[in-house]
């Protein structure tokens, strides 16, 4: 079968007549993306053919379309059964020169994608591509809140209609644009003060200015076929998931029934099978933002530390797919089957040998039970960057500058590949190039880190079904993963430090979601025992402070509480300018007045 093309990546059964027909779920998006990586490795598991297109290289593609359906992709007839495409543009057709011949090139892959995935007999994500204007206004008619909005070229006139505090200024088409094949740039939404934003000046394009709705949640709701996964997503400051990306988190929880059912309601208004909608929880009910058509779902997976979208998107395609085939739409259970995936399920010829990596403390690589000793300087940093962000793509350039700093010799790339080839040469053939950069395939059993974050998901999931002891046990078995500051020798490296950002977080996170269970049994002093060490490095971290607060009071220490507090309140002023949260301030009160009990000894 086909193999090896820059284009295409097939994932078909082992055995297969070359001359027939096969029916085949297509993937179309850039190269890099993990989404659909993850997906096509699930299928082929599964026993899903699919090919996956790559919209960076597609002019090399060889295709022959016919009128009964099928089509012939880089020699190999197929008959498409789900046709899914995200983040495709013709501009990101490689051999643009700007020349009139180049832009008819890149028009006439973009027709051809968007006509092949219309005549699919399952296309993805199904209904109309849907502008911002036109789904504000759908939702509006449906009876879902939404933001007073004004599209236009005066930001300062649309301000002052608008009269609010704060109003949002915001792109009306994609927010990033792509300059090059592969360069992306972003257009970010800026929140501006009503009084300022009265005197900007008018811009050369159209833009959205929109109300800043004051909210006590952020929902990012994705829709598959029915279904529906919800992540809240917790800011530091509203632009932080624009600004500092590192500092959001989130966390997996259901969905509000008014947000599940404006959710169905849309999806069915506007025809998709496949959406992510964003809502702000407001104390008068949600506020629908908008639709994503493409809405990555990996980034919110691995900050929470869950992979329920990535199955449900597997589940969704497998399901479309045997519809289409006659097979029918049998049920498997498919609970932790992904666990973030590893390209070698199921690949009954392929030998890698076996790797126990350890990232969660000092840098460790351990093949087939034997240490690996890399004592070359860069190639032990590189290590570190893949293994830190595994089954993603690190672009290259971004390695080139983290391996090299500002000033990279001319021979960087080469040198880049070497240490690649030394890190093959020691961890086995589980590196791979990806287009744009370099990724590092591991399982869960493979790495600490993709171990601590199933079992950080796994706990999260026990403990939103009321089941604390088991929870307690799992979150027991993901702190003992830690040993101590994450490749703290490669501190100050972006790559580096961005990475442990994300996986400290989710830690902090597990650790609050144990004190808290440990508090609710009347466990005090075990949860001082632990948090004592950790609250003085995250003064911030305001649920494990009140953890901390909680339990000195639980063991009679209330002074010791309250002084806490100060402390923190002390930190937040002076370091971001904003008091305590109402829920600090409202523990800080119950303790003031010994409202919460000590712990019976």
């Amino acid at each position: 079968m086909p193999t090896g093309d820059s284009s295409v990546t097939w994932k078909l059964p082992e055995k297969i007549d070359p001359a027939a027909a096969l029916p085949c779920v297509i993937l179309v998006d850039r190269a890099g993306l993990a989404e659909f990586a993850g997906l096509q490795r699930g299928l082929r598991t599964l026993g899903v053919p699919s090919v996956r297109v790559d919209a960076g290289s597609i002019a090399g593609l060889r295709i022959i379309t016919r009128l009964d359906g099928s089509l012939t992709m880089n020699g190999r007839r197929i008959i498409p059964t789900v046709t899914w495409v995200r983040h495709f543009s013709p501009r990101a057709v490689h051999g643009g020169n700007g020349s009139a011949r180049s832009l008819f090139l890149a028009d006439s892959w973009g027709a051809l994608i968007d006509q092949l995935s219309s005549l699919s007999a399952t296309p993805l994500p199904g209904g109309l591509d849907l502008g911002r204007l036109v789904q504000l206004d759908g939702a509006a008619r449906a009876g879902i809140r939404t933001p007073r909005t004004i599209v236009t070229t005066d930001v300062g006139a649309a301000s002052a209609e608008l009269a609010g505090d704060r109003v949002i200024v915001k792109a009306l088409d994609q927010h990033f644009v792509e300059t090059e094949p592969g360069t992306m740039q972003g257009v970010f939404p800026e929140i501006v003060d009503g009084a300022v934003a009265g005197s900007l000046p008018a811009r050369d394009a159209p833009v959205i200015v929109q109300e800043y709705v004051d909210h006590w949640a952020e929902l990012r709701v994705y829709y598959l076929d029915g279904e529906i996964r919800t992540f809240r997503v917790g800011k530091a400051s509203p632009e932080a998931i624009w600004r500092d990306a590192a500092s959001v988190t989130v966390s997996p929880v259901a969905a509000p029934e008014p947000v599940a059912a404006a959710v169905h309601r849309l999806a069915e208004l506007w025809g998709l099978r496949y959406g992510a909608f964003d809502f702000l929880l407001t104390k008068q009910g949600p506020v629908f933002l908008e639709v994503n058509r493409d809405g990555d779902w990996r980034w919110f997976e691995s900050k929470a530390g869950v992979d329920d979208v990535s199955i449900a998107a597997l589940s969704m395609v497998r399901t479309l797919h045997r519809q289409v085939t006659g097979e029918g739409s049998a049920t498997i259970d498919l609970a932790g089957f992904l666990t973030l995936g590893t390209d070698r399920v199921g690949q009954a010829n392929v030998v890698v040998p076996g790797m126990d990596a350890r990232v969660l403390g000092a840098l460790e690589v351990l093949v087939d039970g034997l240490i690996v000793h890399i004592s070359a300087k860069k190639a032990r940093l590189l290590a570190a960057i893949l293994l830190s962000r595994p089954n993603q793509v690190a672009p290259t350039d971004q390695l080139i500058d983290s391996l090299w700093g500002e000033r990279p010799p001319p021979t960087a790339r080469k040198n880049l590949q070497v240490y690649v080839s030394v890190l093959r040469r020691k961890i086995g053939d589980r590196i791979s190039y990806q287009g744009w950069g370099y990724r590092l395939d591991a399982g869960h059993d493979e790495l600490d880190l993709l171990r601590f974050r199933q079992l950080a998901g796994a706990g999260r999931d026990l403990r939103r079904r009321g089941d604390a002891e088991a929870a307690l046990a799992v979150f027991d078995d993901a702190l003992r993963l830690w040993s101590g500051q994450p490749l703290a020798e490669f501190s100050g490296v972006a790559l580096i430090d961005e990475a442990v950002g994300r996986f400290t977080d989710l830690y902090l996170t597990v650790n609050e979601d144990w004190a808290e269970l440990e508090i609710e049994r009347g466990r005090h002093v075990e949860v001082l025992n632990r948090l004592d060490d950790l609250v003085p490095f995250f003064p911030a971290r305001e649920r494990l402070v009140a953890a901390r607060m909680t339990a000195l009071a639980g063991c009679g220490r209330a002074p010791e509480a309250l002084a806490q507090f100060e402390t923190v309140r002390r930190h937040l002023v002076a370091e971001l300018g904003i008091d305590p949260s109402p829920v600090l301030k409202n523990l800080y009160e119950e303790i003031l007045q010994g409202q919460l009990a000590r712990a019976s000894p």
